[in-house]
Protein backbone atom coordinates (compact mmCIF):
# COMPACT_ATOMS: atom_id res chain seq x y z
CA UNK A 1 0.00 0.00 0.00
CA UNK A 2 2.86 2.35 0.90
CA UNK A 3 4.48 1.60 -2.45
CA UNK A 4 1.23 2.52 -4.19
CA UNK A 5 1.01 5.83 -2.31
CA UNK A 6 4.58 6.62 -3.27
CA UNK A 7 3.90 5.72 -6.89
CA UNK A 8 0.81 7.95 -7.02
CA UNK A 9 3.06 10.89 -6.23
CA UNK A 10 2.56 14.01 -4.14
CA UNK A 11 -0.74 15.80 -3.74
CA UNK A 12 -1.65 17.79 -6.84
CA UNK A 13 -0.39 15.28 -9.36
CA UNK A 14 -2.96 13.66 -11.69
CA UNK A 15 -2.78 10.26 -10.02
CA UNK A 16 -3.46 11.82 -6.62
CA UNK A 17 -6.98 12.53 -7.86
CA UNK A 18 -7.64 8.82 -7.49
CA UNK A 19 -6.95 9.10 -3.77
CA UNK A 20 -9.38 12.03 -3.65
CA UNK A 21 -11.95 9.72 -5.24
CA UNK A 22 -11.35 7.23 -2.41
CA UNK A 23 -11.96 9.99 0.15
CA UNK A 24 -15.15 10.99 -1.73
CA UNK A 25 -16.38 7.34 -1.60
CA UNK A 26 -16.64 7.16 -5.38
CA UNK A 27 -14.11 4.33 -5.48
CA UNK A 28 -12.89 1.90 -2.82
CA UNK A 29 -9.27 1.65 -1.75
CA UNK A 30 -9.33 -2.00 -2.82
CA UNK A 31 -10.42 -1.07 -6.34
CA UNK A 32 -7.66 1.52 -6.53
CA UNK A 33 -5.07 -0.99 -5.31
CA UNK A 34 -6.16 -3.61 -7.86
CA UNK A 35 -5.94 -1.05 -10.67
CA UNK A 36 -2.45 -0.01 -9.53
CA UNK A 37 -1.26 -3.60 -9.33
CA UNK A 38 -2.50 -4.32 -12.84
CA UNK A 39 -1.16 -1.06 -14.25
CA UNK A 40 -4.72 0.03 -15.06
CA UNK A 41 -4.87 3.47 -13.44
CA UNK A 42 -5.84 5.03 -16.80
CA UNK A 43 -8.71 2.55 -17.11
CA UNK A 44 -9.88 3.28 -13.58
CA UNK A 45 -9.79 7.01 -14.27
CA UNK A 46 -11.94 6.44 -17.38
CA UNK A 47 -14.41 4.38 -15.36
CA UNK A 48 -14.68 7.10 -12.74
CA UNK A 49 -15.78 9.58 -15.42
CA UNK A 50 -18.13 7.06 -17.02
CA UNK A 51 -21.85 7.77 -17.26
CA UNK A 52 -24.86 5.49 -16.85
CA UNK A 53 -26.64 6.19 -20.16
CA UNK A 54 -29.92 4.59 -19.04
CA UNK A 55 -30.70 7.90 -17.36
CA UNK A 56 -31.12 9.38 -20.85
CA UNK A 57 -33.69 6.90 -22.13
CA UNK A 58 -36.68 9.06 -21.17
CA UNK A 59 -35.16 12.04 -22.96
CA UNK A 60 -34.54 9.88 -26.01
CA UNK A 61 -38.19 8.80 -26.07
CA UNK A 62 -39.32 12.44 -26.03
CA UNK A 63 -36.80 13.19 -28.79
CA UNK A 64 -38.25 10.36 -30.87
CA UNK A 65 -41.71 11.90 -30.57
CA UNK A 66 -40.87 14.42 -33.30
CA UNK A 67 -39.18 11.87 -35.56
CA UNK A 68 -41.07 8.56 -35.63
CA UNK A 69 -44.58 7.27 -35.07
CA UNK A 70 -45.60 6.50 -31.46
CA UNK A 71 -45.75 2.76 -32.08
CA UNK A 72 -42.27 2.85 -33.62
CA UNK A 73 -40.92 4.64 -30.54
CA UNK A 74 -42.55 1.99 -28.37
CA UNK A 75 -40.96 -0.81 -30.38
CA UNK A 76 -37.57 0.92 -30.22
CA UNK A 77 -37.81 1.03 -26.42
CA UNK A 78 -38.57 -2.70 -26.26
CA UNK A 79 -35.57 -3.47 -28.48
CA UNK A 80 -33.24 -1.23 -26.49
CA UNK A 81 -34.15 -2.81 -23.15
CA UNK A 82 -32.84 -6.17 -24.38
CA UNK A 83 -29.43 -4.51 -24.47
CA UNK A 84 -29.95 -2.29 -21.42
CA UNK A 85 -32.27 -4.11 -18.99
CA UNK A 86 -34.49 -1.86 -16.91
CA UNK A 87 -33.13 -1.13 -13.42
CA UNK A 88 -29.53 -1.95 -14.31
CA UNK A 89 -26.80 0.58 -15.20
CA UNK A 90 -25.32 0.58 -18.67
CA UNK A 91 -22.09 2.54 -18.90
CA UNK A 92 -21.20 4.84 -21.74
CA UNK A 93 -17.93 3.00 -22.28
CA UNK A 94 -19.88 -0.22 -22.92
CA UNK A 95 -21.82 1.31 -25.81
CA UNK A 96 -19.34 0.18 -28.45
CA UNK A 97 -19.41 -1.55 -31.81
CA UNK A 98 -18.09 -4.91 -30.47
CA UNK A 99 -20.64 -4.94 -27.62
CA UNK A 100 -23.56 -4.19 -29.91
CA UNK A 101 -22.37 -6.64 -32.60
CA UNK A 102 -22.20 -9.46 -30.04
CA UNK A 103 -25.62 -8.51 -28.63
CA UNK A 104 -27.16 -8.49 -32.10
CA UNK A 105 -25.64 -11.87 -32.99
CA UNK A 106 -27.04 -13.34 -29.76
CA UNK A 107 -30.68 -12.56 -30.70
CA UNK A 108 -31.64 -16.22 -31.11
CA UNK A 109 -34.83 -16.94 -33.01
CA UNK A 110 -35.04 -13.38 -34.36
CA UNK A 111 -35.27 -12.86 -38.12
CA UNK A 112 -32.73 -10.79 -40.01
CA UNK A 113 -35.36 -8.16 -40.69
CA UNK A 114 -36.16 -7.80 -36.99
CA UNK A 115 -32.45 -7.64 -36.14
CA UNK A 116 -32.20 -4.67 -38.47
CA UNK A 117 -34.91 -2.99 -36.37
CA UNK A 118 -33.02 -3.84 -33.14
CA UNK A 119 -29.91 -2.19 -34.53
CA UNK A 120 -31.88 0.83 -35.77
CA UNK A 121 -33.21 1.36 -32.23
CA UNK A 122 -29.74 1.33 -30.64
CA UNK A 123 -28.29 3.52 -33.38
CA UNK A 124 -31.10 6.00 -32.81
CA UNK A 125 -30.29 6.10 -29.07
CA UNK A 126 -26.60 6.62 -29.83
CA UNK A 127 -27.46 9.46 -32.20
CA UNK A 128 -29.49 11.14 -29.46
CA UNK A 129 -26.61 10.78 -26.97
CA UNK A 130 -24.31 12.33 -29.57
CA UNK A 131 -26.62 15.30 -30.09
CA UNK A 132 -26.99 16.03 -26.36
CA UNK A 133 -23.25 15.81 -25.76
CA UNK A 134 -23.05 12.53 -23.85
CA UNK A 135 -21.02 10.96 -26.66
CA UNK A 136 -18.20 12.66 -28.53
CA UNK A 137 -18.60 10.45 -31.61
CA UNK A 138 -21.03 7.86 -32.91
CA UNK A 139 -19.74 4.48 -31.66
CA UNK A 140 -21.88 2.26 -33.90
CA UNK A 141 -21.03 3.44 -37.41
CA UNK A 142 -19.05 0.28 -38.11
CA UNK A 143 -21.81 -2.14 -37.04
CA UNK A 144 -23.30 -3.69 -40.17
CA UNK A 145 -26.95 -4.75 -40.14
CA UNK A 146 -27.88 -8.22 -41.44
CA UNK A 147 -28.67 -8.22 -45.16
CA UNK A 148 -32.24 -7.33 -45.99
CA UNK A 149 -34.45 -10.29 -46.79
CA UNK A 150 -36.27 -10.59 -50.09
CA UNK A 151 -39.52 -8.61 -49.98
CA UNK A 152 -42.38 -10.68 -48.64
CA UNK A 153 -45.30 -11.33 -50.96
CA UNK A 154 -47.61 -13.81 -49.23
CA UNK A 155 -51.19 -13.34 -50.31
CA UNK A 156 -54.54 -15.10 -50.38
CA UNK A 157 -56.76 -15.42 -53.41
CA UNK A 158 -60.15 -13.74 -53.33
CA UNK A 159 -62.23 -16.80 -52.27
CA UNK A 160 -60.08 -17.27 -49.15
CA UNK A 161 -60.04 -13.53 -48.51
CA UNK A 162 -63.82 -13.46 -48.49
CA UNK A 163 -63.85 -16.36 -46.05
CA UNK A 164 -61.61 -14.37 -43.71
CA UNK A 165 -63.61 -11.18 -44.02
CA UNK A 166 -67.20 -12.31 -44.22
CA UNK A 167 -67.00 -14.75 -41.32
CA UNK A 168 -65.55 -12.18 -38.90
CA UNK A 169 -67.77 -10.14 -36.54
CA UNK A 170 -67.96 -6.37 -36.72
CA UNK A 171 -65.93 -4.20 -36.36
CA UNK A 172 -63.21 -6.67 -37.43
CA UNK A 173 -65.11 -7.44 -40.64
CA UNK A 174 -64.91 -3.80 -41.70
CA UNK A 175 -61.23 -3.61 -40.69
CA UNK A 176 -60.34 -6.69 -42.72
CA UNK A 177 -62.37 -5.35 -45.65
CA UNK A 178 -60.23 -2.19 -45.62
CA UNK A 179 -57.01 -4.19 -45.27
CA UNK A 180 -57.75 -6.71 -48.04
CA UNK A 181 -60.00 -4.50 -50.15
CA UNK A 182 -57.97 -1.28 -50.11
CA UNK A 183 -54.43 -2.31 -49.16
CA UNK A 184 -54.43 -0.30 -45.91
CA UNK A 185 -52.06 -1.01 -43.04
CA UNK A 186 -53.46 -1.35 -39.52
CA UNK A 187 -52.16 2.04 -38.31
CA UNK A 188 -54.02 3.81 -41.14
CA UNK A 189 -57.19 1.84 -40.44
CA UNK A 190 -57.14 2.67 -36.72
CA UNK A 191 -56.49 6.35 -37.48
CA UNK A 192 -59.64 6.79 -39.57
CA UNK A 193 -62.29 9.29 -38.46
CA UNK A 194 -65.78 9.72 -39.84
CA UNK A 195 -64.77 12.65 -42.07
CA UNK A 196 -62.08 10.54 -43.79
CA UNK A 197 -64.66 8.34 -45.49
CA UNK A 198 -66.33 9.27 -48.78
CA UNK A 199 -69.25 6.85 -49.28
CA UNK A 200 -70.08 8.20 -52.75
CA UNK A 201 -66.58 7.62 -54.16
CA UNK A 202 -66.09 4.54 -51.94
CA UNK A 203 -62.73 5.86 -50.84
CA UNK A 204 -61.03 6.80 -47.57
CA UNK A 205 -58.27 9.18 -46.66
CA UNK A 206 -55.68 6.95 -45.02
CA UNK A 207 -53.16 8.70 -42.80
CA UNK A 208 -50.43 6.14 -42.34
CA UNK A 209 -47.56 6.83 -39.96
CA UNK A 210 -44.49 5.32 -41.61
CA UNK A 211 -43.76 8.21 -44.01
CA UNK A 212 -45.42 11.31 -45.42
CA UNK A 213 -46.40 9.32 -48.51
CA UNK A 214 -48.68 7.19 -46.34
CA UNK A 215 -51.17 10.08 -46.21
CA UNK A 216 -53.18 9.20 -49.31
CA UNK A 217 -56.62 8.46 -50.79
CA UNK A 218 -57.50 4.79 -51.14
CA UNK A 219 -60.33 3.32 -53.20
CA UNK A 220 -62.11 0.38 -51.53
CA UNK A 221 -62.88 -2.65 -53.72
CA UNK A 222 -66.53 -3.11 -54.62
CA UNK A 223 -66.73 -6.52 -52.96
CA UNK A 224 -65.38 -5.05 -49.68
CA UNK A 225 -67.37 -1.82 -49.50
CA UNK A 226 -70.67 -3.26 -48.13
CA UNK A 227 -68.84 -4.52 -45.02
CA UNK A 228 -67.33 -1.08 -44.45
CA UNK A 229 -70.67 0.65 -45.03
CA UNK A 230 -72.40 -1.67 -42.56
CA UNK A 231 -70.01 -0.64 -39.79
CA UNK A 232 -70.10 3.06 -40.74
CA UNK A 233 -73.86 3.11 -40.14
CA UNK A 234 -73.16 2.81 -36.41
CA UNK A 235 -70.34 5.39 -36.27
CA UNK A 236 -71.23 8.76 -34.73
CA UNK A 237 -70.42 11.86 -36.81
CA UNK A 238 -66.97 13.24 -36.03
CA UNK A 239 -65.80 10.21 -34.08
CA UNK A 240 -63.18 7.60 -34.79
CA UNK A 241 -64.33 4.80 -37.04
CA UNK A 242 -62.83 2.09 -34.81
CA UNK A 243 -63.02 3.21 -31.18
CA UNK A 244 -61.37 1.16 -28.45
CA UNK A 245 -59.13 -0.82 -30.81
CA UNK A 246 -55.35 -1.07 -31.00
CA UNK A 247 -52.98 -2.93 -33.29
CA UNK A 248 -52.44 -5.74 -30.78
CA UNK A 249 -56.16 -6.51 -30.46
CA UNK A 250 -56.70 -6.41 -34.21
CA UNK A 251 -53.61 -8.48 -34.97
CA UNK A 252 -54.51 -11.20 -32.47
CA UNK A 253 -58.08 -11.36 -33.76
CA UNK A 254 -56.78 -11.80 -37.32
CA UNK A 255 -54.33 -14.53 -36.28
CA UNK A 256 -57.15 -16.38 -34.54
CA UNK A 257 -59.38 -16.00 -37.59
CA UNK A 258 -56.90 -17.31 -40.19
CA UNK A 259 -55.82 -20.12 -37.85
CA UNK A 260 -59.44 -21.25 -37.56
CA UNK A 261 -59.67 -21.37 -41.36
CA UNK A 262 -56.45 -23.38 -41.70
CA UNK A 263 -54.58 -20.43 -43.21
CA UNK A 264 -51.72 -20.23 -40.73
CA UNK A 265 -48.81 -17.96 -41.56
CA UNK A 266 -50.78 -15.07 -43.04
CA UNK A 267 -50.34 -11.80 -41.22
CA UNK A 268 -52.74 -8.89 -41.35
CA UNK A 269 -50.04 -6.82 -43.06
CA UNK A 270 -50.03 -9.40 -45.88
CA UNK A 271 -53.54 -8.23 -46.79
CA UNK A 272 -51.88 -5.37 -48.70
CA UNK A 273 -50.35 -7.93 -51.05
CA UNK A 274 -53.75 -9.35 -51.95
CA UNK A 275 -55.00 -5.92 -53.01
CA UNK A 276 -51.81 -5.06 -54.94
CA UNK A 277 -51.64 -8.40 -56.78
CA UNK A 278 -55.32 -8.15 -57.71
CA UNK A 279 -54.73 -4.68 -59.17
CA UNK A 280 -51.55 -5.71 -61.01
CA UNK A 281 -53.34 -8.66 -62.61
CA UNK A 282 -56.09 -6.30 -63.77
CA UNK A 283 -53.50 -4.16 -65.55
CA UNK A 284 -53.57 -1.21 -63.15
CA UNK A 285 -50.49 1.04 -63.53
CA UNK A 286 -47.78 0.45 -60.93
CA UNK A 287 -47.91 4.17 -60.15
CA UNK A 288 -51.54 3.78 -59.04
CA UNK A 289 -50.69 0.74 -56.93
CA UNK A 290 -47.73 2.50 -55.32
CA UNK A 291 -49.78 5.57 -54.46
CA UNK A 292 -52.59 3.62 -52.82
CA UNK A 293 -50.10 1.56 -50.80
CA UNK A 294 -48.37 4.78 -49.73
CA UNK A 295 -45.00 4.09 -51.36
CA UNK A 296 -42.72 6.98 -52.29
CA UNK A 297 -42.28 5.67 -55.85
CA UNK A 298 -42.82 2.54 -57.94
CA UNK A 299 -39.46 0.88 -57.16
CA UNK A 300 -40.78 -1.54 -54.54
CA UNK A 301 -43.96 -2.22 -56.49
CA UNK A 302 -41.91 -3.08 -59.58
CA UNK A 303 -39.77 -5.44 -57.54
CA UNK A 304 -42.67 -7.22 -55.85
CA UNK A 305 -45.69 -7.01 -58.14
CA UNK A 306 -44.40 -6.65 -61.71
CA UNK A 307 -44.45 -10.45 -62.06
CA UNK A 308 -48.25 -10.32 -61.79
CA UNK A 309 -48.80 -7.96 -64.73
CA UNK A 310 -51.46 -9.11 -67.22
CA UNK A 311 -50.97 -12.02 -69.60
CA UNK A 312 -51.41 -11.73 -73.37
CA UNK A 313 -55.20 -12.05 -73.30
CA UNK A 314 -55.48 -9.39 -70.63
CA UNK A 315 -53.05 -7.08 -72.46
CA UNK A 316 -55.14 -7.43 -75.65
CA UNK A 317 -58.26 -6.57 -73.68
CA UNK A 318 -56.61 -3.43 -72.26
CA UNK A 319 -55.31 -2.46 -75.72
CA UNK A 320 -58.92 -2.57 -76.85
CA UNK A 321 -59.92 -0.35 -73.97
CA UNK A 322 -57.13 2.11 -74.83
CA UNK A 323 -58.08 2.15 -78.53
CA UNK A 324 -61.72 2.81 -77.68
CA UNK A 325 -60.67 5.63 -75.41
CA UNK A 326 -58.52 7.14 -78.17
CA UNK A 327 -61.35 7.00 -80.67
CA UNK A 328 -63.83 8.51 -78.21
CA UNK A 329 -61.44 11.36 -77.46
CA UNK A 330 -60.01 12.12 -80.90
CA UNK A 331 -62.52 10.74 -83.37
CA UNK A 332 -60.88 9.42 -86.54
CA UNK A 333 -57.23 8.95 -85.66
CA UNK A 334 -54.93 11.57 -87.21
CA UNK A 335 -52.27 8.98 -88.04
CA UNK A 336 -54.74 6.91 -90.06
CA UNK A 337 -56.01 9.89 -92.04
CA UNK A 338 -52.47 11.08 -92.80
CA UNK A 339 -51.38 7.65 -94.01
CA UNK A 340 -54.41 7.36 -96.28
CA UNK A 341 -53.78 10.82 -97.76
CA UNK A 342 -50.12 9.98 -98.47
CA UNK A 343 -51.09 6.70 -100.19
CA UNK A 344 -53.55 8.52 -102.41
CA UNK A 345 -51.00 11.14 -103.48
CA UNK A 346 -48.34 8.52 -104.24
CA UNK A 347 -50.82 6.76 -106.55
CA UNK A 348 -51.57 10.09 -108.24
CA UNK A 349 -47.86 10.73 -108.95
CA UNK A 350 -47.43 7.25 -110.37
CA UNK A 351 -50.33 7.84 -112.75
CA UNK A 352 -48.69 11.05 -114.06
CA UNK A 353 -45.62 9.00 -115.21
CA UNK A 354 -42.93 11.62 -114.56
CA UNK A 355 -39.52 11.37 -116.32
CA UNK A 356 -36.32 10.02 -114.77
CA UNK A 357 -34.86 13.51 -114.79
CA UNK A 358 -37.84 14.76 -112.83
CA UNK A 359 -37.31 12.03 -110.22
CA UNK A 360 -33.58 12.75 -109.97
CA UNK A 361 -34.21 16.44 -109.38
CA UNK A 362 -36.02 15.60 -106.15
CA UNK A 363 -33.11 13.77 -104.51
CA UNK A 364 -31.25 16.10 -102.18
CA UNK A 365 -27.55 16.11 -101.31
CA UNK A 366 -28.15 13.84 -98.30
CA UNK A 367 -29.83 11.12 -100.31
CA UNK A 368 -33.34 11.93 -99.07
CA UNK A 369 -36.34 12.35 -101.34
CA UNK A 370 -38.25 15.61 -101.60
CA UNK A 371 -41.79 16.14 -102.80
CA UNK A 372 -43.47 18.87 -104.76
CA UNK A 373 -46.55 18.69 -102.57
CA UNK A 374 -46.18 21.02 -99.56
CA UNK A 375 -49.29 19.52 -98.00
CA UNK A 376 -47.63 16.16 -97.54
CA UNK A 377 -44.51 17.77 -96.13
CA UNK A 378 -46.51 19.75 -93.63
CA UNK A 379 -48.29 16.59 -92.57
CA UNK A 380 -45.02 14.70 -92.20
CA UNK A 381 -43.32 17.54 -90.34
Amino acid sequence: MAQMLAALGPRGTPDWELLDAVLADTVTIGTLYDAWQHDDLAGLRARLTDIDVTGHIDGWQRWLGDRVAPDTAQHYLVYLTTLMPSGEPFWRSALSAPTVARWLAARAGVSAGTKRKYLAAVQSFAKYLLEVGVLAEHPLRDVSPPPAADPRCHFLELPDVRRVVEGAPQPFRAMYALAYGAGLEVSAILGLVDADVDPVARQVRARGTKAWTRDRLARVADWAWPHVAEHLAAVLPGSRVFLGMDRWIVGEAHRTRVRALGLDGYRLHDARHHWAVRMARAGAPLELIARQLGHRDTAMCSKVYARFTPNTVERDRWEGVAASSDEAKWGRLVATSVATEMDNRVESREDSAGTADDAASYVNSRGGTRTRDPGIMSAVL
